[in-house]
This record gives C-alpha cells, sequence and structure tokens, in this order.
C-alpha cells in the first residue's frame, strides 16, 4: 500500500489548496518535506490522521476544543452568515486499486470572535481498477470508515505514523493497552484469537455453546443438570467480565501512576524551576531593552542618513547631464551676481580702480556679471556638485552600517521572541505545580487500588476455575443421561471436533504466541545496536510488551526508568521497526517467498531525528528504506544532511512561511 498524494483546503496553518505528490518508485521510496520549526511539519502529519480517522493527535493537558482546523487567515475574513470548508484528500492504491479518501467539514464563525463551529461534516471514498480507471465505484457513507479501517488499521495508526515529538513517552505513541494487540494484529496472531473467540470463548454464542444446546436427555434430572451448566456458565460470563472491568481498572491506575511518576520526576525542584524563571524574565527584559535599542539607532542613522544614501544616484545623473549642456564654465567661485552691483554701487573695484561711467573696468565687471548666478547655472551646479561630494563622503560605508544594524535589530527580535517562548513552557509546568504532598497521596492510593483489584482478580480467576471444573463434572454426568439416539450423537460428534479444535488452536497460539514474544526480544536488542551502536545498554520486553531500557552495571543490567529524550526515542523506534520487519517477515515464510513485496504500510514521520544526535539520524535513516516500500518524512532543514538518503528521494517538497502571515505554502523542489 502506497500513499499518491495528499490535498489540504484551508487545513490549520494551509490556505486554499495545497497538494503533495509522493514518490511511488520502488528505487527511490522517499519522499521528503523541509522546513523550520513552527513552520507547518506537524500540520501535514494531523491532515493524514484527520484524513484517515477524523481526528488529530493531542498534546497532555489539552483536548479536542483546543485544535482549531479552519485557517486562521481564512477565518478572519468570515462574517456571520459565511461558511467556509476544511478539507483533506488522500489518494492510496495497492497492486489493483486506487483509494481515493475524502474527508470534509464545512465551519461557521462565532462572530465576532475568532473562533468558528462545525456546521457539516462528510467523508466519502472512491474505489478505481488500476486496470480500468475508468471503473469507479463510490462506497456507500456507511461504510467508508470500515473500510478505511481495513486499509489502515486505526489500532496500527502508531505504527505507520509517527509522531517524533511524541516518541519519549512510556510507551509507543502513549498507547500501552494497544501494544499487543497490535503485535498479534501485524505478526497474525490475531486470526487464533478471533478463532478461539468463535469456538469457544465468546460464551453464549460461542460455536460450543450452540453445539450443546442442541443434545437433549432423558428425565428431569437431566433438565436439572443442563440449568446447572447453563447457571454456572453465566456466572462464569459475570466473573470474566468483571475479570475485563478490573484489568480495564489496573491499567488506568498503572497509567495514573506512570503519569504522577513523571511529574514528579520532571518538577523535582520546583524553587529550581522558580530561579529558572526569574533569571528567564530578567534575560528577556534584557533582551527586549537591546531590541529596542537597536532598532532606534537604525531609525536614528536611517533619518540622518538616508536621504543623502537615496539621492546619491539622483545627483550624478544631474550633473551628468547639466555638464553636458551647461558649455565651459567661467563664473568666479563663491561669487553672485548680488557682490557684482554691490562692488558697482560703493563706485571703487576692490582693488581701488574707481569705477566711472563707460569705463573699461566698468564694462568688465558687468560682462563677468553675466556669467555669475542667477544669470548663469554653471556655479548653481558647481554648489550642486560640491553639496553632492559632501554628501557621499558622510555616507560612505552607511550601506554596509545600515545592512549590520538592520541584522542586529532582526537578531535581538528573535533572541527575545525565543525567550518569551521558554518562558510561556516554563510558565506552564510552573502553571501545573502545585501540590507535590497531593500528588504523592494520590500515587499511595493508586498503588494501593492496584494492589486491592490485582487481589480481586485473583479471585475471580480462581472461581472461574472452579466453575469450570463444577461444569465438567455436570457434563460428564449429563452425557451418560443423554438420550441414545441418532440426533445426539451427531451433535456430540461435531462438539467434540469444535472442543478439540478450540484446544488444538490454544495450544498452537500459546506455542507461537510465546515464539513471537522471543523472537521479537531477540531482534528487537538486534535492532537497537544496529541502529544506536550503543554497547553498554540494551532494551528488552516485558511479558506486558512494556519496553524497558537496561543498563549495565558491575552486578549485570538493571533497568533505567529515567531516560533522556534520545533514549526514549531510540527505545520507541528499535520496537516500532523490528515488529513491521517481524510482520514482513512471517507473511513471506507463510508465502513460502523469501521476500514479500509490496505488502507494507507506508510510514510517514513526524520530527523522527529533532532530539537525536548526528550519527544516529544517519543509523536510523539508513533502514527506513528497508523497512517499508514507502516513506514519507517531515523534517528540520538542519538534520536532512545527516541521513544519507539522498539516493533513495523521489520526491522533494519545502514549506515557506512568510513571518508576518498566518498560513504557509508548500513548494515543490527540484534538487535538495
Amino acid at each position: 500500500m502506497k500513499f499518491k498524494s495528499i490535498t489540504m483546503e484551508n487545513f490549520m496553518r494551509y490556505k486554499g489548496v495545497n497538494t503533495i505528490e509522493f514518490s511511488c518508485d520502488p528505487g527511490k521510496n522517499v519522499t521528503v518535506v523541509l522546513g523550520d520549526n513552527t513552520v507547518g511539519k506537524t500540520t501535514i502529519a494531523q491532515a493524514f490522521r484527520f484524513g484517515l480517522y477524523g481526528a488529530v493527535n493531542m498534546e497532555k493537558w489539552k483536548n479536542a476544543d483546543d485544535y482549531q482546523l479552519l485557517n486562521n487567515d481564512v477565518l478572519a475574513f468570515m462574517d456571520a452568515d459565511s461558511k467556509a470548508a476544511v478539507s483533506v484528500t488522500i489518494v492510496a492504491a495497492d497492486e489493483e486499486k486506487q483509494y481515493t479518501i475524502c474527508r470534509k467539514t464545512i465551519y461557521s464563525r462565532n462572530y465576532p470572535q475568532m473562533t468558528c463551529r462545525e456546521f457539516q461534516k462528510k467523508v466519502s471514498m472512491k474505489i478505481a481498477d488500476l486496470q480500468a480507471p475508468d471503473v469507479v465505484t463510490e462506497v456507500d457513507e456507511r461504510q467508508v470508515e470500515y473500510v478505511i479501517n481495513e486499509l489502515f488499521p486505526r489500532n496500527l495508526s502508531h505504527y505507520f505514523l509517527f509522531d517524533g515529538e511524541r516518541w519519549s513517552d512510556v510507551t509507543v505513541n502513549g498507547v500501552r493497552e494497544n501494544i499487543k494487540e497490535s503485535v498479534h494484529s501485524l505478526t497474525g496472531l490475531s486470526s487464533y484469537q478471533a478463532a478461539l473467540l468463535h469456538l469457544k470463548d465468546m460464551g453464549s454464542n460461542s460455536v460450543t455453546r450452540k453445539f450443546k444446546s442442541k443434545i437433549t436427555g432423558d428425565g428431569m434430572m437431566y433438565d436439572s443438570l443442563e440449568n446447572d451448566r447453563m447457571r454456572i456458565e453465566h456466572m462464569i460470563e459475570k466473573e470474566q467480565e468483571h475479570v475485563k472491568n478490573i484489568d480495564i481498572n489496573i491499567k488506568n491506575y498503572q497509567k495514573k501512576c506512570d503519569e504522577i511518576e513523571q511529574y514528579l520526576e520532571e518538577n523535582k525542584s520546583t524553587e529550581m524551576l522558580q530561579g529558572k524563571l526569574k533569571n528567564l524574565q530578567i534575560v528577556r527584559e534584557e533582551q527586549r531593552k537591546r531590541a529596542n535599542n537597536h532598532y532606534k539607532t537604525l531609525v536614528s542613522q536611517i533619518s540622518d542618513k538616508a536621504y543623502m544614501m537615496f539621492s546619491q544616484p539622483l545627483i550624478e545623473t544631474c550633473v551628468k547631464m547639466v555638464k553636458a549642456v551647461a558649455g565651459e564654465r567661467r563664473d568666479i567661485p563663491h561669487m553672485r551676481q548680488g557682490t557684482i552691483d554691490y562692488i558697482i554701487k560703493t563706485g571703487r573695484c576692490i582693488c581701488g580702480t574707481p569705477l566711472t561711467e563707460g569705463s573699461h573696468e566698468l564694462e568688465c565687471l558687468l560682462e563677468q556679471r553675466n556669467y555669475l548666478p542667477p544669470a548663469d547655472i554653471g556655479s548653481l551646479l558647481g554648489e550642486f556638485e560640491r553639496t553632492g561630494n559632501r554628501w557621499k563622503n558622510r555616507t560612505d560605508g552607511s550601506y554596509e552600517e545600515l545592512i549590520e544594524m538592520a541584522q542586529n535589530v532582526d537578531d535581538s527580535v528573535h533572541d527575545y521572541e525565543e525567550t518569551c517562548n521558554q518562558l510561556e513552557i516554563l510558565n506552564r509546568q510552573m502553571d501545573a505545580s502545585f501540590d507535590f504532598a497531593e500528588k504523592r497521596r494520590l500515587l499511595r492510593h493508586y498503588r494501593s487500588e492496584m494492589e486491592k483489584t490485582s487481589v480481586e482478580k485473583g479471585e475471580c480467576t480462581g472461581k472461574i476455575s472452579n466453575y469450570k471444573k463444577e461444569i465438567e463434572n455436570i457434563e460428564n454426568n449429563m452425557r451418560r443421561r443423554e438420550a441414545a439416539n441418532e440426533e445426539n450423537r451427531k451433535w456430540r460428534a461435531r462438539l467434540e471436533v469444535a472442543e478439540a479444535l478450540y484446544a488444538k488452536m490454544k495450544k498452537e497460539f500459546e506455542q507461537k504466541e510465546r515464539k513471537t514474544f522471543l523472537e521479537l526480544n531477540k531482534n528487537v536488542q538486534l535492532n537497537f545496536e544496529k541502529m544506536f551502536n550503543a554497547k553498554d545498554k540494551k532494551i528488552q520486553l516485558t511479558e506486558q510488551y512494556e519496553i524497558q531500557m537496561l543498563y549495565q552495571t558491575e552486578r549485570g543490567y538493571r533497568e533505567e526508568k529515567n531516560l533522556s529524550e534520545g533514549e526514549k526515542i531510540a527505545r520507541n523506534f528499535a520496537f516500532i521497526v523490528t515488529v513491521m520487519e517481524y510482520s514482513r517477515q512471517k507473511k513471506a515464510e507463510k508465502l513460502g517467498v523469501s521476500e514479500l513485496e509490496g505488502d507494507t504500510l507506508p510510514i510517514v514521520l513526524d520530527g523522527p531525528f529533532s532530539k537525536l544526535g548526528d550519527e544516529n539520524i544517519k543509523l536510523i535513516a539508513g533502514v527506513l528504506p528497508e523497512v517499508s516500500e514507502q516513506v514519507i518524512l517531515f523534517m528540520l532543514k538542519k538534520d536532512w544532511k545527516y541521513t544519507g538518503l539522498d539516493s533513495y528521494v523521489g520526491a522533494a517538497y519545502c514549506i515557506d512561511k512568510k513571518a508576518e502571515e498566518a498560513f504557509a505554502l508548500i513548494r515543490k523542489m527540484e534538487e535538495l
């Protein structure tokens, strides 16, 4: 199965229609979407979840109401009467069919607030034959969700839709209760469970129970025994249902204990958090002042010199043009017509010669007067040129200075915003840090409840075992009192076959489950070593399919619970890769082939390497193209160079987002 494309319309950060076409080339099976932090990589990963399951991945402490799917820019231009659509269309294909899934939600605005509400929801699906593309079947709307789940099982979604930011959870994407079930589905063991359920484990609707009801006996004693058997079987069903509820309660208690333990671990020192908060507040204020000072300096410099810089090309052009037409300059520097008029008015030249009517000296002065401004432009041009030169001398190097000042403004604003983001995260942590004593009291309470419910489960299991022995005795007694007729013999034979089949399948299931568990435990360690080159640590599965990391000590290996973010990712990723490889291997063995082609789910990874070192990025990335027939990566530009996946890339995209805009755009890249 491969994804061919995804189209988003007004979905979260993406305004209008944005489409990504994925590489389906077997030799270049990697599609990469590169982008910086906060530009919209995770939004595309969320679009997959919304398109397939009508939901998005939620962060801790958040609920569905905290996520607005309609693009903010679209919402801003809506009034109270308008409607806007959010849709995600996913096209996928296997060896024979192409599936087009479209999930659409119409929104109206809660005017004048910048919020919206759902007006209409719809999901549709079309299936086309690859050999005959014109043959298209539209799936009944009531069956669409079922068909989607058949193609992309939701309980396996945390295996093929990986969220790197949430890999640090104590379980795989926080889904503890589904891991064992998911492993059974991926390795084919779930078919055994379904058969066992159908044959006997579903109670009154099982095959064996129906066969038993067909067998009749003689006399009131037989009827009484049958009633006793039915009564005890009903009691067993009640106890089994009670055990299921107990298991759910135990898991809930365990989850609450894990959350409190994680909370206490993350908040070991509230005082330290408070100190960090105060330091960040001081840093933020200093950064704010620095940003303002850089901005004021830039504005002052621009106000003082910008007009001189910007006028330089005009001055040079004007001087060149006027010089071309003004002819030879004959003026006296720094003299104007008013100066000559003043000298004539005094009646004597500055050299002392008298200026009389008709004298040669007066005629010379009057002639020179014609060459002075404002009668002659030459002098004005000279002043203009000298002014231009002064401005040029004052602004030499100013352009580079302004660029540097602008960069200082950008850098200081960026530092300020980063500190604001850190403060916001820290404030959320501080808001959550309230009563540690109450937390510890709750932890003791949940552990106590777990112990009580575990004892209660043991008692229920004992009762079930005793009830089954009673039923066995009753059925032996009933068998002796069965009516000797052909119909009973026929149903008895069928019952014996069903019970023998159940016993055989149950034994095979337990053997294969144990073998699967041991092989997975072996392979998960091999993958961990191959991908992370760790000599002093290893990982293993518990009987409950929890993933432990063990550290080597002088006394052997011991479990370490306080793992770094990178270690948590390493642990969970090795397990996920192991399960998918094992599933593929077992299916190939079943079909009698050495390698299975075209029978894996595509892998979509959001930020898989954001918390790993350069070496581990390369080790993990090298495994990806082999694990699945299609790999789709959303990751940081800075991490790509460490992956070594260039030769596997069949399609590459880049996310562009301007700081002043509330939406992002997806651009196809010709080369990385």
